[in-house]
């Protein structure tokens, strides 16, 4: 069992039995209508606390919390948060910072909140089964309890198959009885009554800009910037980070190294390698380990088969997985473990906050601001220097204006007119007829902002980022008990990038203005000029057509599989020899993979 494990309410003999005979757990909290369990790793501390009138049991890290009244930071973090929760109820939460789980029991009016911190760092999955609620920061632990059913998910399966950014599965599991919790909601427990409540979002509302000038924009992101990497630093022992070449993961290491003077500890910095000129930033890396005196480490992801921990990702996770790049997270961690590293920074979240979105384009043609948006097309057409790629200005104007104003019903239809298929042919008609997939186009959920600029910003960052990369972290953490801690994604540093004006996150084909202004003391120059940021994926993905090969050509072959109700498998056969000739991307057959591996090990 990874992280913490918690039950509440009436504990049948069966399962106080189980809970129990369970080995390897390092602390136990067991009352006659309660249990906590939690694992001794780097995952976080573990402990509880009481009041008059509440109790509060916490596991994880805790980096901050904002005008605390009657405690403080000497107080361990369930007193903290206890009292912070017993004096402003679910807004309290909102003052807080950290990776961490925090269950709260009312004990007079008997409401039970359940909740991770507000960014949602930490995965919490939950069942409730009459009286009985059971929480866990790893569902595998979960899928342990005798009462907890290990029926698949059918409606969770097909969403997983046909995923967009609005169709992630980010309220169930791959299971039908394990739900989760979302990241920024809380799960509220009064009497038999169970809700998930939304307590935190950034204000993306035009009105509450900020109204700074630009150097000052810079120095409080800078100042920002720096307390979050401050705060997740270990406070003794060898640093260790994430090391790209990209503007982000330099940008930590930058900061690290800074905040550690004078002690200037042992630094291990960690990077994928390619064994190709076309995906390393092998210049780049050597500039900022050297500037910042880090030992460097490749992973030469290459040298083995790549697809080795696909098996042992998909246990962690508890169902298939969406991207094969949570592998590259896993040999990464990996190889920190190896080193003696348990804690590790990234630069994860730094491209959603300070790079800003092309839609802002149907915003300035909204407002009748022709000129303005030509003028802004102009800057990345025919050629976009971020990129050293040509551009298409029918892409261009598709994506970004005609797109983020279309009315759905015309979306859905042009969909079906024009060949972009809902669901892909390769899904079985069943799974609509049996109810387990909607057939019109995944739309978005509320909150809707006034601006398509930022209404595309907020989806990107919670679908995609708090709901796609980080799980990917959360998996690999899990898998190789290396807690990755991310300075970028501060509750703060959020709140404030998104009130910053657009202009200063992209403007005439310029992005990233406040990081770099803000980074510049810090970053060896060539980091700070132009330069094209190199892709790997061709790379990995020409490499992997063999070992594509070799694990799928079986199960073509075969005359049944277990995902034969979820995948028309001879309709992707088209789709393998495309991408068996290097003329296809491998996203489709990752996932029908992943997923028939998912239900053989499951069984």
């Amino acid at each position: 069992m990874n992280g913490i494990l918690c039950i509440l309410g009436p504990i049948a003999t069966e399962l106080r039995a189980h809970v129990s005979a369970l080995k390897g757990v390092d602390h136990r909290v067991i009352g006659q209508d309660s249990a906590f369990l939690a694992t001794d790793q780097a995952q976080g501390a573990f402990d509880s606390a009481t009041g008059e009138t509440w109790s509060c049991t916490f596991y994880g890290h805790l980096f901050d919390v904002e005008r605390e009244q009657t405690s403080s930071t000497s107080d361990k973090p369930a007193t903290r948060l206890g009292q912070l929760i017993a004096e402003d109820g679910l807004d309290g939460l909102r003052r807080t910072d950290g990776r961490f789980l925090v269950v709260f029991q009312n004990t007079r009016t008997k409401e039970v909140i359940i909740a991770a911190d507000p960014v949602g760092n930490m995965a919490v999955s939950v069942v409730k089964s009459g009286p009985m609620v059971a929480v866990a920061t790893d569902i595998n632990s979960l899928l342990d309890l005798p009462s907890v059913s290990k029926e698949p998910s059918p409606e969770a399966i097909a969403e997983f198959l046909t995923c967009a950014r609005y169709n992630l599965p980010v309220s169930r599991s791959f299971y039908r009885d394990i739900d989760k919790i979302p990241a920024n909601h809380a799960f509220v427990l009064s009497g038999d009554t169970a809700t998930i409540k939304r307590y935190w979002m950034p204000d993306f509302n035009p009105r509450n800009r900020i109204q700074d000038d630009d150097q000052t924009i810079v120095e409080t992101a800078r100042q920002l910037m720096l307390d979050a990497t401050r705060r997740r630093m270990p406070a003794d022992g060898p640093l260790a980070a994430a090391l790209s070449g990209g503007f982000d993961s330099s940008s930590v290491v930058a900061m690290m190294r800074h905040i550690d003077e004078p002690a200037h500890r042992p630094f291990s910095t960690i990077s994928f390698n390619f064994g190709s000129e076309d995906a390393d930033e092998d210049d780049l890396i050597d500039a900022v380990s050297e500037m910042n005196d880090t030992t460097h480490h490749r992973v030469n992801v290459l040298d083995s088969p790549f697809l080795t921990e696909t098996d042992d990702a998909i246990r962690a996770n508890a169902g298939p997985i969406m991207e094969s790049g949570v592998l590259l997270l896993w040999k990464k961690k990996a190889r920190l473990q190896e080193l003696g590293h348990s804690v590790s920074l990234s630069g994860l979240g730094g491209d959603e906050l300070f790079m800003g979105r092309m839609n802002f384009l149907a915003d300035e043609v909204i407002h009748g601001h022709w000129r303005t948006a030509w003028k802004e097309i102009r800057a990345v057409f025919p050629f976009d220097s971020s990129t050293g790629k040509r551009t298409s200005l029918r892409k261009l104007v598709k994506a970004n204006i005609i797109s983020p104003l279309e009315p759905y019903w015309l979306k859905n239809l042009r969909q079906a007119k024009l060949g972009h298929r809902y669901p892909p042919d390769w899904i079985r008609q069943n799974v609509i007829d049996k109810g387990w997939l909607n057939p019109s186009l995944p739309r978005a959920q509320p909150p809707f902002a006034k601006e398509a600029y930022q209404q595309d910003c907020w989806e990107v960052f919670y679908y995609e980022l708090l709901h796609g990369g980080l799980t990917y972290h959360s998996v690999a953490g899990n898998g190789t008990g290396v807690d990755t801690r991310f300075p970028l994604l501060d509750r703060k540093l959020i709140e404030y990038m998104f009130r910053v004006p657009r202009r200063l996150k992209i403007h005439n084909g310029r992005v990233r203005y406040v990081q770099q202004e803000a980074m510049r003391p810090f970053l060896p120059k060539v980091l700070l000029s132009d330069h094209l940021k190199k892709d790997f994926h061709p790379v990995l993905d020409a490499h992997l057509r063999k070992e594509y090969a070799e694990r799928l050509d079986p199960m073509f072959k075969a005359k049944t599989r277990l995902s034969d109700d979820f995948v028309d498998w001879p309709a992707l056969k088209s789709t393998y020899a495309a991408v068996l000739a290097g003329k296809a991307k491998p996203y489709s057959l990752w996932v029908a993979y992943c997923l028939e591996r998912w239900l053989q090990i499951r069984t």
